[in-house]
C-alpha cells in the first residue's frame, strides 16, 4: 500500500485557529480584568495606609508636643486655637469645607486634611481620648477614615483656675 502524500492533512484548519485565538483572547481579557481590580484595590490600600500613617503622626505630635495649640481649656472637644479667638469667623490656617467644617491641612502631604476631637478625663486629667479623622479626595468623592487612641500626657499645662 502506497499512500498518496498529497491527500493527507497537514496543519490546522481555519476554524481550529479561530477557536484557539478566541480562547486565548478570553483568557487575556480575564487576566486584564483581574489586573484592573487589583490596581483599584492597591490604590485604596495605599490611601488607607497613608491615612493611618498620618493619623499616627498626629497622635505622636499630640503626645510629644501637647501645648496651647492642642490644649482645650473649656473641655468642648476642640483645641483652643481652633475656636476663633479673634472672632473673625475663620480660625488661622484652617480651610473651611463646603459643609462649614474646619480641618487642619497636613503640610507634608498634599491633599490630606485632618480634624481632631478629644475629651479629657476628669478623673485622670493627663489622659486624653483622641479621635482623628483624615480626609482626602479619591476619584470623584471625598474619603474619610477615623482613628481613635487614648493618650497619656506627661506635662499637662495648668488651667487658669489651677494656676493661682
Amino acid at each position: 500500500m502506497i499512500h498518496d502524500l498529497r491527500s493527507t492533512k497537514h496543519g490546522f484548519t481555519l476554524i481550529e485557529i479561530l477557536m484557539a485565538m478566541s480562547i486565548l483572547l478570553l483568557g487575556i481579557v480575564g487576566v486584564y480584568a483581574i489586573f484592573a481590580v487589583g490596581l483599584v484595590n492597591h490604590k485604596r490600600a495605599v490611601d488607607n495606609t497613608t491615612a493611618s500613617v498620618l493619623a499616627g503622626s498626629v497622635f505622636d505630635d499630640i503626645a510629644a508636643n501637647y501645648s496651647m495649640y492642642y490644649y482645650d481649656r473649656n473641655f468642648n472637644g476642640r483645641p483652643d486655637l481652633s475656636e476663633d479667638g479673634n472672632s473673625n469667623g475663620v480660625p488661622d490656617w484652617f480651610e473651611p469645607t463646603q459643609s462649614g467644617q474646619l480641618r487642619y491641612p497636613i503640610p507634608f502631604r498634599r491633599g490630606y486634611r485632618y480634624d481632631i476631637r478629644y475629651e479629657r478625663s476628669h478623673e485622670v486629667p493627663q489622659e486624653l481620648f483622641v479621635s482623628i479623622s483624615i480626609y482626602w479626595r479619591a476619584e470623584d468623592s471625598e474619603r474619610v477614615e477615623t482613628f481613635q487612641r487614648s493618650i497619656f500626657i506627661k506635662h499637662l499645662p495648668l488651667d487658669d483656675d489651677q494656676s493661682g
